[in-house]
């Protein structure tokens, strides 16, 4: 499945609101932040927030385009792969949040354009990813150059998307630039690289 539509139409509604925060001088982004979480069995929830400008669409309008995409792609297996949980208006009506959650990180992929990856470092490989030798600790140490190939059991993220993820067992090593808020939690947006690693602690 290509870029989803509904995914393009929040992120124009967000450059516009964008633009028009900034001419006016006023607006925030508050604490809510986007962010993927995966569970320990692989399902992903993503909660989306966005600048929304009710001058280009709706909420409710969104949240139509968002079930219709979904539908369709669910409508290609033989039990549902994704559910959207909710579009709602946040705040003071200019930011709006999207939740959906993922049966895995193959779905997440699938239907949002992006490289989502969750199993072990042999599943990875398997699979034809590689684990960069220029992973570091949280004291910038380098990962060991044999750690994939002495511990192929242990669990391992890769993405494109620079959304906050949250992890289902800590984040041990990272890619260059992402910043550990907690154990599990990973902030991707300043990573150096465009494909993102977190290497998990089992």
């Amino acid at each position: 499945m290509g870029e989803s539509i509904f995914r393009k139409t929040l992120l124009m509604t967000a450059v516009a609101s964008l633009a028009l925060l900034t001419m006016t001088g006023c607006g925030g982004r508050g604490a809510e932040l986007t962010a993927i979480t995966i569970d320990k069995d692989g399902h992903v929830s993503n909660v989306i927030y966005e600048e929304f400008n009710k001058d280009y669409y709706d909420v409710e309008e969104l949240s139509d385009m968002a079930s219709k995409e979904v539908s369709e792609y669910n409508t290609e297996y033989i039990s549902p792969k994704i559910a959207l949980d909710g579009v709602e208006s946040v705040g003071d009506g200019t930011r709006v949040r999207v939740s959906m959650k993922y049966d895995s990180a193959a779905d997440f992929s699938n239907f949002n354009d992006e490289t989502l990856f969750y199993g072990t470092i042999e599943e990875a490989e398997a699979a034809g990813y590689k684990v960069s030798g220029e992973l570091i600790d949280n004291n910038g140490v380098k990962i060991e150059s044999s750690f994939a190939q002495d511990h192929p059991e242990r669990h391992i993220i890769i993405t494109t998307d620079k959304s906050n993820i949250v992890a289902p067992f800590n984040i041990e090593y990272t890619t260059k630039g992402v910043t550990l808020i907690g154990k599990k939690e990973a902030k991707l947006s300043d990573a150096t690289s465009d494909s993102i690693q977190l290497l998990l602690s089992k």
